[in-house]
């Protein structure tokens, strides 16, 4: 039997105000319409969960939401404050190279499909944030 990539990361035993959640953020904005207003709920939405007391378990960024975890983003302070706070913040290495940010990466590591689909397969709560 082939033994489960994902495995190792529900056998994760975090501190108490970790909750065993994946956050799988796939935009740099929340909702659709307004851009404006959408950078201002996703500034908001990460503003807010750096600050409070549970964390989740780890972030994962593809597509447009790696452009969150780059030099430049107005939401970097508060990513690094999650990943002092021992979130895991993984960023697609594919998106990164097809924006050109690789070199631009300031918080987390790269990630690749295997890893991604491991652990979105394989943990219990996955949360999109779009």
């Amino acid at each position: 039997m082939t033994p489960d990539p994902g495995a190792q990361l529900l056998d994760r035993e975090g501190p108490s105000d970790t909750m065993a959640k994946t956050f799988w953020i796939v935009s740099e904005t929340i909702g659709s319409g307004d851009e404006d207003l959408g950078r201002i709920l996703m500034r908001n939405f990460l503003y807010t969960l750096a600050r409070g007391e549970t964390k989740p378990e780890r972030m994962m960024f593809m597509n447009g939401g790696v452009k969150l975890v780059c030099e430049g983003s107005d939401v970097l302070d508060d990513v690094r404050l999650l990943a002092e706070a021992g979130v895991t913040i993984k960023a697609c290495g594919t998106c990164l190279d097809f924006f050109g940010l690789k070199e631009q990466l300031a918080v987390g590591s790269i990630g690749d499909m295997p890893g991604s689909v491991a652990v979105l397969s394989g943990v219990p709560d996955v949360l999109t944030i779009a």
